[in-house]
């Protein structure tokens, strides 16, 4: 599965707003991740192994609409420090991502709009699947 290494990999060379990325299996257990040097994770590596369980639930109930609305392609959960977001990768996997919230430049203004670039990262997400 050294395409799971391959995928954190380029998401963390594309985009330096990236925290912390892993994946993980349908029990919500880590199997890759990474973390951006420097970057202190705000969230204990336990908690966030309580938030990818529930992530794995919460897919598993979207999937029941699926015929209605098609297939799920991520969910972003926004918070004032981060974007915690979650991608199903394939049936047995899912992809976790913590973004950096940038707080505006030279402004006291909150970022509240601060762009994931959900585009690019699907891309890359696509990219690394079809080179298996």
């Amino acid at each position: 599965m050294e395409k799971f290494e391959k995928l954190l990999n380029m998401l963390m060379d594309f985009n330096p707003d990236i925290r912390f990325a892993a994946v993980c299996d349908k029990n919500g257990e880590i199997l890759w991740n990474s973390t951006r040097r420097g970057v202190k994770n705000l969230v204990p590596i336990a908690d966030t192994k309580k938030t990818l369980q529930r992530a794995v639930g919460a897919w598993d109930e979207r999937s029941k609409i699926t015929n209605m609305v098609g297939k799920g392609l991520y969910t972003i959960a926004a918070y004032e420090k981060v974007k915690r977001i979650t991608i199903p990768l394939d049936s047995k996997h899912i992809l976790f991502i913590s973004v950096g919230n940038t707080p505006l430049k030279a402004s006291n203004k909150k970022s509240y709009g601060h762009l994931v670039e959900m585009g690019k990262i699907m891309s890359i997400v696509d990219f690394v699947n079809s080179s298996s």
